[in-house]
């Protein structure tokens, strides 16, 4: 690799599926140093150069583990790069077999939790940010994320999705939370129902919060991984350090 620039080093986990492989194809077109965890690394190389990321930027700025995000041995890989501790962690992790909708899945908690339990162990001299991309319709108290139409959908036929997103979300805070937490602080982003669809750009993307969701019916991942890299990455990550943004069109 090409000596490291003073960007943040960025390391990615889920990174072949679409939010999270977007937000990597932006942060390596740009310059930005990234490790990523993954079981099939020349998958990863196709996909990012199918998306029009250079071969010299992935030389030069790409570092592939090759393991599993359920073992955390394999998660440490992506911790690091020559003895520099990531900045920033992007975990897009989520179930993408439509059966899992019927049976308890643990899959986004149980890589939240090892990527902690990774951090616990290395011990970097530096605490790093953690993104996750989350999803809509988790809150049980105030107000309503979710379209009324699309509400139905998300209690019945995703809870059991839903609630490992839940789960994950409360890792995170409660990590955060403990006296000698590892991360620096963290953002859940919960894009509205993820789509393959037209990406329509950051000036289409409505933002909310918990107390004010944006509430919207679609949104591409393309466009979520573009919201991810512009305002997680490359912006001022620090104002939604601790929230959960909604994004939507």
């Amino acid at each position: 690799m090409a000596p490291m620039s003073t960007k943040p080093l960025v390391a990615f986990y889920g990174a072949t599926g679409g939010c999270t492989l977007a937000a990597t194809t932006n942060a390596l077109n740009e310059g930005y140093d990234c490790t990523a965890l993954a079981r099939t690394p020349s998958k990863l190389t196709n996909l990012l150069l199918s998306k029009g990321v250079s071969q010299e930027s992935i030389d030069n700025h790409l570092t592939i583990t090759q393991g599993d995000v359920l073992k955390v041995e394999d998660v440490k890989g992506p911790l690091t790069l020559k003895g520099r501790p990531a900045d920033i962690i992007v975990s897009g992790i989520g179930v993408v077999n439509g059966m899992d909708m019927f049976y308890e899945v643990k899959l986004c908690e149980t890589a939240a939790t090892n990527i902690i339990e990774a951090l616990k162990q290395l011990k970097p001299s530096k605490k790093p940010v953690m993104v996750v991309v989350s999803t809509t319709g988790l809150t049980t108290t105030g107000p309503r994320d979710v379209p009324l139409l699309f509400k139905p959908m998300y209690d019945l036929l995703i809870a059991n999705v839903a609630a490992d997103k839940r789960r994950m979300e409360a890792a995170l805070a409660s990590e955060y939370n403990s006296p000698n937490s590892v991360i620096k602080g963290y953002v859940c982003v919960r894009p509205s129902l993820l789509t393959n669809g037209k990406v329509y750009g950051k000036d289409y993307i409505r933002v909310g919060t918990d107390a004010a969701p944006a509430v919207g019916y679609t949104i591409s991942r393309d466009d979520v991984g573009l919201w991810l890299f512009e305002n997680l990455i490359k912006g001022d990550n620090s104002k939604y350090l601790g929230e959960a943004p909604t994004i939507t069109y």
